[in-house]
């Protein structure tokens, strides 16, 4: 089981400057805050071509070998 930590201390100036930033964003419309909300990456390989389709599943995992680590799609 994990220890309960203590949330960090912050000045009145830093709460005050977050406050602002958070009534900022409320008045914001939805539309506005859907837009800003998610930022567009590019994923080499992945955004390359509009759709694949493999034939078979090793067809598949061969192309998951080719993209960067970091994609998340490596064997386990």
């Amino acid at each position: 089981m994990q220890e309960a930590t203590t949330p960090p201390v912050i000045g009145v100036a830093e709460y005050e400057e977050w406050f602002e930033s958070f009534e900022a964003a409320a008045r914001r419309s939805l539309a506005q805050r859907l837009k800003f909300a998610f930022v567009r990456t590019y994923k080499p390989v992945m955004d390359d071509a509009t759709f694949r389709s493999f034939d078979t599943m090793d067809d598949y995992r061969r192309f998951c070998d080719t993209l960067p680590e970091w994609l998340g799609y490596g064997r386990v």
